[in-house]
């Protein structure tokens, strides 16, 4: 029923939602264009030492540094990873990596759209992936909506699409988060979300076609799997902010069963720093 729901939101109107939003400023905007005739411009660097492996394939569990780097013009936001969640500390909702926007919030709902790209997965010389056509990087469009219907708690759902036809399908998502204040400038915060995907999304991801010289494995929509997070953020001073998180992940269904599949359970953990203006 929520991929049913979630599925009526199309591509084309993912693209409409983000165009319109370069055209159609808010009456906020309007009344700041008459104070002055700048955007406001801001911009987030840092870096991040995380630890993280795929449920697909036998890759290792990598350790690395990761960029932390972000960019504001106005009501318009262009980041990655984390960046999109220290905007702001505890004073602003948390958006989307990639070039995102707030379409339109109102009392405790919001609404929001994204473009980010996805690298796409390469095959290589990995066993579990042997004869396994490459995933293509490709262009993802998102939409989502948040509600928060108590004072530390909310509610999510998203539904994110492949913009060039890459055969990367559909993805949809339904969280809910809470959030506890532990200072002005300090919070910790928990996650729970579950995943689904369309038919095209979890074949490419998970499936294995009959023109390769392995047994095929074809998938239809259905549930991917669920998450959980925790993370502890906190404002060091005005311009330096830190963070430290740890992240559960597993598969369910099909996804789960698929002979693409190294690890159906994975943890992450992450720790970083960074500097806004």
């Amino acid at each position: 029923m929520m991929i049913a729901m979630l599925h009526q939101i199309s591509v084309r109107a993912a693209l409409l939602a983000l165009a319109a939003s370069f055209s159609l400023p808010l009456l906020a905007q309007e009344a700041t264009l008459a104070e002055s005739a700048a955007p406001v411009r801001r911009y987030l660097v840092g870096a991040a030492l995380s630890s993280s492996q795929s449920h697909v394939g036998s890759d290792e569990r990598e350790l690395g540094l990761q960029p932390i780097l972000g960019f504001w013009v106005g009501r318009y936001r262009l980041s990655t990873g984390r960046a999109s969640s220290l905007w702001n500390v505890g004073r602003a909702t948390v958006v989307d990596p990639g070039l995102s926007t707030t379409l339109l919030s109102k009392s405790d709902w919001s609404l929001g759209a994204s473009l980010n790209w996805d690298g796409g997965r390469d095959s290589g010389d990995d066993p579990l992936l042997a004869g396994v056509p490459d995933l293509r990087s490709t262009l993802r469009g998102k939409l989502s909506v948040g509600y928060a219907f108590a004072p530390r708690w909310s509610l999510g759902l998203s539904s994110s699409h492949d913009l060039l036809g890459h055969e990367g399908g559909g993805r949809y998502s339904a969280s809910l988060g809470y959030r506890q204040p532990l200072s002005e400038r300090s919070y910790w915060d928990t996650s729970f979300s579950a995943n689904w995907g369309n038919r095209d999304y979890m074949r490419s991801h998970y499936g294995i076609p009959a023109s390769t010289l392995r047994a095929p494995y074809q998938l239809d929509g259905g549930i991917e799997g669920v998450s959980l997070g925790l993370g502890y953020t906190t404002a060091l001073n005005h311009n330096w902010v830190g963070y430290a998180g740890l992240s559960l992940s597993r598969l369910l269904g099909d996804a789960a069963r698929s002979p693409v599949v190294g690890q159906r359970q994975l943890w992450g953990a992450s720790v970083g720093v960074a500097y806004r203006y």
